[in-house]
Parts: C-alpha cells; sequence; structure tokens
C-alpha cells in the first residue's frame, strides 16, 4: 500500500482555497501522466504554487475545489 507524506513549503497557514496537482508529463506532453504531488494554496497564493511550488519538469493543473478541506496553505503531499 502506498505512503502518503505531507510537508509545509512557505509560511502562509491561512485556509488553503485552491488544489494544485503537479502532473508528470507523458507523450512529449500532450497528455497528463502519474500524479507527484499535491500543493494546497490560499487565493493570495494559488499562482505561486502553480509557478514555484510545482516546477518543471511536472506539470500544474488546478484540481477541483470542493477537493480542499480541512488544509492550510502551503500543505504538500506527496501521494506516491
Amino acid at each position: 500500500m502506498p505512503t502518503t507524506a505531507t510537508r509545509r513549503i512557505g509560511t502562509c497557514t491561512a485556509p488553503a482555497t485552491t488544489l494544485i496537482e503537479g502532473r508528470s508529463q507523458i507523450d512529449g506532453g500532450l497528455a497528463y501522466g502519474a500524479l507527484e504531488i499535491q500543493v494546497y494554496a490560499c487565493d493570495e497564493h494559488a499562482h505561486v504554487a502553480r509557478t514555484e511550488w510545482v516546477r518543471p519538469p511536472l506539470t500544474p493543473i488546478t484540481a477541483i475545489a470542493e477537493r480542499v478541506v480541512d488544509r492550510q496553505c502551503g500543505e504538500a503531499v506527496d501521494p506516491r
């Protein structure tokens, strides 16, 4: 069974409103592959999460907002 590791990125602890998924690329970047990281962010840091916290070669994807429950800005989850 896979383990899930959670760590902090940054110092903001505001309630998260956005979930950014970092996915690997397949087929030359035309499709998305495995989920490599999930990063939670508040409204103020959502752009930072997409551009700085999820870094190439991963592709940042904004996930469904309803999946953000009881998380703080800056929480990063490695689902592998």
